[in-house]
């Protein structure tokens, strides 16, 4: 288990403030931006004519929020029209959105892009079965003259009315540098990932995991829950480690909702005045698989400051296996790391009562989880983004289709 001694006291408190030091002011946005696609200019929100469901809601505000270029494409009508093109999907075809909306999907790509007629015939095979499909085409809608990105990364998936009734797909678009790009990789395929975790309920939202936990972790949660505590969810086997999952006091402390939330890494919080060495502990904890805990400066929409005692620990299979990392979140007044051992054990000998000790006692733990609760790591650093695990496997959700340009020479 590592303990971080943090490096954000007196953050809150400064002693003193130099009023001809014109701070840059904090963005306190979560919007997804990709470093190759060319700059443009937001268009009108698509307004649907009719309601959607629920889920489908969700997505189209978290699409819309993060300014993720995608189109809306007819799917009962031969020529899969396009309805409505995004500000970067305009700027990734490279055409007047007068010659994009109201033409076939196939003649847009082949126009602008210039993508074969194998990529057109699947991407619009999947449109018109209705199915979800990731694929990468050659054909660049990147920044224009650039070789770097010479393919782009497409996603298709089919959105229904309240009764559960087709309407038309979504298809987002993203430049990428090479022809395999896991489906997580895609805001629409993360999102509808952590959808599918989220079980509201007329008290609280409550986690309903895809993969199956081990007894002790699922009991952690579950307590988790029934306390109403801070937390958020995280799957390593998905791009960039986002959030799958988070509690509704989640969402009430840091202002957030779950449309800017979801699918995205936790590193929104983080701001001018979080600590490096604090954010390193974090790090060290996902890659080595281990509870952590640190004391760090985070931030709410808002952009007011508040101390975060952050306590991660990772959730295990069956078979013993990081299934997903768990962030529990305590704000605190002061920056030293509370000596709790363990997210668990701070659990077990605070917050449980005697008939739920007993579970403790005789659930079974996961094969590995024992080695994850004795490691220290004192400060070490790792290299990389945080949240970045690598994993064996992608997991790609049933019904969902994936699809690569082969490699050339």
């Amino acid at each position: 288990m590592g303990v971080g001694s943090s490096a954000c006291k007196g953050f809150m408190y400064p002693q003193a403030e130099d009023p001809e030091k014109d701070a840059a002011p904090r963005s306190l946005s979560t919007v997804t931006r990709l470093p190759f696609l060319s700059a443009f200019e937001d268009r009108p929100d698509f307004t649907p004519v009719d309601i959607l469901c629920e889920r489908d809601l969700s997505l189209l505000k978290a699409l819309t929020h993060h300014r993720t270029p995608f189109a809306v494409v007819e799917t009962t009508d031969s020529d899969t029209r396009i309805i409505y093109a995004s500000g970067g999907c305009v700027a990734g075809m490279g055409m007047p959105v007068e010659s994009i909306e109201g033409t076939s999907f196939g003649a847009v790509l082949k126009k602008g892009i210039h993508a074969s007629q194998a990529d057109v015939d699947r991407l619009e095979a999947a449109i018109r079965a209705k199915q979800d499909l990731s694929l990468v085409v050659k054909g660049s809608t990147g920044k224009r003259n650039s070789k770097n990105v010479p393919y782009t990364q497409f996603y298709t998936t089919t959105v229904t009315d309240a009764g559960g009734q087709p309407l038309y797909s979504f298809v987002s678009l993203q430049p990428v540098t090479g022809a395999e790009a896991e489906p997580s990789q895609t805001m629409p395929y993360r999102f509808r990932r952590a959808w599918t975790c989220l079980k509201p309920s007329s008290v609280w939202s409550l986690f309903t995991p895809y993969k199956t936990l081990c007894d002790v972790d699922s009991g952690l949660v579950t307590a988790l829950q029934d306390r109403r505590e801070m937390f958020c969810i995280t799957d390593p086997e998905l791009y960039d480690n986002p959030i799958v999952f988070v509690s509704d006091d989640f969402v009430d402390m840091t202002g957030y909702n779950r449309e800017e939330i979801n699918g995205i890494n936790c590193r929104f919080l983080q701001g001018e005045m979080t600590s490096t060495e604090d954010v390193d502990v974090i790090r060290y904890g996902l890659k080595e698989e281990t509870d952590m805990r640190v004391c760090l400066l985070n931030y709410r929409k808002n952009g007011t400051a508040f101390l975060n005692q952050f306590n991660l620990s990772p959730l295990r299979d069956t078979s013993g296996k990081v299934a997903f990392f768990i962030g529990v979140q305590i704000e605190v007044e002061d920056a030293e790391v509370m000596p709790f051992p363990t997210t668990r054990q701070t659990l077990q000998e605070m917050l449980m009562d005697e008939e739920e000790k007993d579970f403790w006692d005789d659930a079974e733990p996961a094969p590995a989880q024992e080695r994850a609760t004795v490691v220290d790591a004192p400060g070490v650093k790792s290299e990389g983004m945080e949240g970045e695990v690598k994993s064996e496997a992608m997991v790609v959700p049933a019904g969902v289709e994936t699809g690569v340009h082969p490699r050339e020479g």
